[in-house]
């Protein structure tokens, strides 16, 4: 009976913070594969200024729990992630459970559902204990980078290769912030592949980030309705959730700069596939065409 409890404790230790390398773990599926190179290649000659390494795609078929698969097209490959790395940061805030506060709780509707750069640097520096400020030098500046790579170092134990210390910007950063950064080469600038934001989607979506409950309240407020009640809701229009057939339903972020223009989304189709699919771009990010178009390919290759 003793073997049989610790057995049984040892799975659930194993199972609660899925990772990356369970992901990775994954079979990769030739049909999914098939699809997005598809998908990459039409994409590729109807947007001509778009090039191969400015495009990445994953895709986890998630339909049937027992037998989850997936592909993926560069998915690997790094990319600023503009607004999708608050993903990330949703996360911690649950990891260190502060989602119970007010504020907090505030901060994180206003971050995800609406994208809002203030809301998330108050949350980076709630879950960092940072401030803004002028510049720092020596140690001071050494342990305000170090406090910032919070979210880099729970992640990278669960052997994912991200970058989340830097706020999201309209128009800084200034100080601290910029010092951040590390000079010109911005070493420290935040960075994913769509690989990785696909691996957390999944844990997501399978109650499997942190907790059941933790992960039940990080798809609230993902959630996309398809047809939003709110004239400022900008997360659907332009985005994989332009693309999808009556009747779908979708869970998203996405994120959008001068340069890049992505979207993470996991997806229910009126037929019952399930699929968490994400698109990263770069170089065209002025083309508010593009995302509902390399989705439509993709759900059309699918079919």
């Amino acid at each position: 009976m003793r073997i049989r409890i610790a057995v049984v404790l040892l799975f659930v230790a194993t199972t609660a913070f899925a990772n990356f390398r369970e992901f990775t773990d994954l079979p990769k599926n030739p049909a999914l594969e098939l699809a997005l190179k598809h998908a990459a290649e039409q994409t590729l000659k109807d947007f001509p200024k778009l090039t191969a390494d400015n495009l990445a795609l994953s895709i986890i078929d998630v339909t049937k729990p027992s037998t989850i698969d997936r592909g993926d097209w560069h998915g690997d490959a790094p990319f600023y992630p503009a607004s999708v790395v608050k993903l990330y940061i949703m996360a911690e805030v649950f990891h260190q459970k502060l989602e119970g506060d007010p504020e907090a709780a505030r901060a994180l509707g206003e971050m995800i559902r609406l994208s809002d750069n203030d809301a998330t640097a108050y949350l980076i520096d709630l879950i960092s204990d940072t401030c803004p400020g002028p510049n720092l030098e020596g140690r001071a500046l050494a342990k305000f980078l170090d406090k910032r790579r919070v979210v880099n170092r729970w992640f990278a134990s669960m052997g994912y290769d991200i970058s989340a210390m830097a706020k999201p910007w309209s128009f800084g950063p200034f100080g601290r912030e910029k010092q951040l950064l590390g000079g010109d080469a911005r070493p420290n600038r935040n960075r994913s592949s769509a690989n990785s934001f696909a691996s957390l989607m999944l844990w997501i979506v399978r109650h499997r980030a942190i907790s059941g409950a933790d992960s039940d309240a990080m798809l609230a407020l993902l959630e996309r309705p398809l047809n939003p009640p709110r004239a400022d809701e900008n997360q659907v229009k332009e985005f994989i959730g332009e693309s999808l057939p009556a009747g779908s339903r979708e869970w998203s972020k996405a994120g959008w700069t001068s340069e890049v223009r992505h979207d993470a989304a996991y997806i229910e189709l009126p037929g019952g596939r399930k699929i968490i699919l994400v698109i990263m771009t770069r170089g065209t990010a002025d083309d508010v065409k593009l995302i509902p178009a390399i989705a439509k390919s993709v759900l059309s290759e699918l079919q």
